[in-house]
């Protein structure tokens, strides 16, 4: 088995590039961990997809991974590498990039080891590859913010500043929200979530001074 040491891994459920990462993420500083050589199929499987791989290919990786329950891995075809998070049934839970130094380490590493066969149970395709991190979490909070926001006056007013027209029915007003939401990210978008976020905080900020006085 092949080991390579002091990485630093950013799980996530999605495969973010390392200059999609944030401050806010909790960053793992691991000081061993195997790699294994896939094939470009296997790496794009990862890397965009969720997966379950078989039970004799996980309890291959448990074998040689001294974690205790969870396990935690490099896969690379000599070009990508990734960080994969496992429970015992096979299911990748969260993946992660590398920075560039190290992943140009395990790419080197990677390039003279044998093949490691992986096969599957279940490939399941996530449809956001093509879109950045910042655009899928902010779609994510403005969907959030629209089902459950209750307060008609103001979903109202959100309707009228994306639309430029009125409406007043309010299953009707969520509905072509999150319909304009689903779509491919534009400028108005854009607008409406910073308008959310301005609402959202000047909300919290009132909150704080009545709380206070």
């Amino acid at each position: 088995m092949t080991y390579i040491y002091d990485i630093a891994l950013n799980f996530q459920d999605n495969y973010y590039q390392f200059f999609e990462w944030n401050k806010h993420d909790k960053i793992k500083n691991l000081s061993k961990l195997p790699i294994y050589h896939v094939t470009d199929e296997d790496i794009l499987n990862f890397k965009n997809n969720k997966v379950k791989v078989d039970i004799s290919t996980i309890q291959k990786f448990k074998e040689e991974n001294n974690k205790r329950g969870k396990i935690i891995l490099l896969v690379s075809n000599s070009i990508i590498t990734i960080g994969l998070l496992f429970d015992l049934e096979g299911n990748v839970l969260k993946k992660s990039s590398l920075i560039y130094e190290e992943e140009d380490e395990a790419n080197d590493i990677a390039m003279h080891l044998p093949l490691t066969k992986i096969t599957y149970q279940e490939i399941i395709p996530i449809n956001e590859e093509n879109k950045l991190r910042i655009e899928i979490e902010k779609k994510e909070t403005l969907i959030h913010y629209i089902k459950e926001n209750q307060d008609k006056i103001l979903l109202k007013y959100l309707y009228y500043e994306y639309f430029h027209r009125e409406n007043n029915n309010l299953e009707q007003i969520k509905e072509y929200l999150l319909n304009e939401i689903e779509k491919n990210w534009t400028k108005k978008q854009n607008d409406l979530y910073h308008l959310v976020s301005l609402i959202s905080k000047n909300k919290l900020s009132l909150k704080e001074r009545t709380n206070s006085s």
